[in-house]
């Protein structure tokens, strides 16, 4: 059996498409536990992701993106030693373009425990971490991603500001108020919403986006002629992210306004990557995917069975669209959580002029050593908007070398 597996990091963010479903059997859904209707419970936002708390089989706890672009429930394991287990069934694994193949697990008869909830006899896809460090881009130990099993399962609202998830059985859920309906459509387990993207005043452009909570970008583009999607006037090279391929480039540019229902954001980030992905016959005018930098200025309310999506804007929703403007892309190294290495310096940006290079070690920002750092305060000083030069020392080579940066604005 075959996958098709995109991972990517759309410099702050990681999206995982897994087009394909690995069976699922009657009975394996989610479900709450006793007789309860509605379970709250709180996540972590990392970089517009949600990392939700699950228990594996009843013993280990772990990690979770929670993503609506993902159609099977994803397990990354340290070893090679699950291919071992009498319950796995080898499954191929493909990246974008020529990337090649790895090989994963279907497991079934899982177990998953998130807070109130349990889903057992589930059937997942077990990959290795080599293949998928999200941990690294993160900063934070992830083991696995939910996805349609999930969302199916239930009424689900998302509340990016209280850092919550609260789950509706859905024959108690009642529309609630001051709320926007929007119709959504499943197509192969992933929920898209119909928008517009206005590239230049006057150029209006429908079609249908991805809903894609486990992805950190405002917007994935895929330029298209025939679809009325072009690269705009300026755009810079920048990482899209790195799969099984190694890194994938792309460019990142801003349209004038993207309108969803009612709402429109002007001048919004959006990055432009060729997926080389045919559309759907079912959705033929799929255009891109809306991330977690959009979907996190809302309360999000997601209803798979209705084929619905209902909105409403929070505090967030008019914060201006900041990237980063340093020109460097910043992993974690296995097994520190503060070992920050340079993985791609942009040209012609700050960073790139002060003379940073791949490979080196940031040991202080700011006078704070990097043991007083996380990846995620690294990454929101890149991007703070800020004109202030930034204090950087690096260890290169056994020696350190300081470097003061002015971010400015490279898009």
């Amino acid at each position: 059996m075959k996958a098709n597996i995109h991972k990517t990091t759309l410099v702050l963010l990681l999206t995982l498409l897994l087009v394909g479903r690995v069976g699922h059997s009657q009975g394996s859904d989610f479900q709450f536990v006793g007789t309860k209707t509605q379970v709250t419970f709180g996540f972590r936002l990392v970089n517009n992701l949600i990392l939700v708390p699950v228990v594996l089989n009843d013993s280990l706890p772990m990690q979770f993106i929670l993503d609506t672009g993902l159609r099977s429930t994803l397990l990354i394991v340290e070893s090679d030693s699950i291919q071992n287990s009498a319950n796995c069934r080898p499954v191929k694994i493909a990246g974008l373009g020529n990337a090649g193949e790895a090989t994963a697990c279907a497991l079934n008869d899982i177990r998953l425990c998130l807070p109130g909830i349990v889903g057992n006899g589930l059937n997942i896809i077990a990959l290795n971490n080599e293949f998928l460090d999200l941990e690294s881009h993160l900063g934070y130990p992830v083991q696995g991603i939910l996805g349609y099993d999930f969302f199916s399962s239930f009424i689900v609202k998302i509340d990016y500001v209280n850092a919550k998830i609260t789950v509706y059985k859905p024959e108690v859920f009642r529309q609630p108020a001051k709320y926007e309906k929007l119709p959504l459509k499943i197509e192969n387990g992933r929920p898209f919403v119909k928008a517009a993207v206005c590239q230049l005043p006057g150029i209006r452009t429908d079609g249908s986006f991805l809903i894609d909570t486990g992805a950190s970008h405002s917007l994935l583009l895929e330029p298209s002629e025939q679809r009325g999607i072009q690269l705009p006037m300026k755009t810079i090279p920048t990482v899209i992210g790195w799969g099984l391929s190694g890194q994938i480039d792309g460019l990142l540019g801003r349209i004038h306004r993207l309108e969803m229902g009612s709402f429109s954001f002007n001048n919004a980030l959006a990055s432009f990557a060729d997926f080389l992905q045919s559309p759907s016959p079912a959705l033929p005018d799929r255009i891109g995917s809306i991330g977690g930098e959009i979907l996190s200025r809302f309360t999000v309310i997601l209803d798979y069975q209705n084929e619905t999506i209902f909105l409403r804007k929070n505090f967030q929703y008019k914060r201006l669209f900041n990237h980063n403007m340093s020109g460097l892309d910043v992993v974690v190294e296995k097994g520190s959580a503060h070992t920050f290495r340079v993985v791609h310096v942009m040209d012609h940006s700050p960073a790139s002029e002060a003379g940073i290079m791949v490979g080196d070690q940031i040991v202080a920002l700011n006078r704070k050593g990097s043991g007083q750092l996380s990846l995620e305060e690294i990454q929101g000083i890149f991007r703070s908007g800020s004109y202030e030069p930034i204090q950087l020392v690096i260890l290169r080579n056994n020696q350190f070398y300081s470097f003061s940066i002015i971010l400015r604005k490279l898009i």
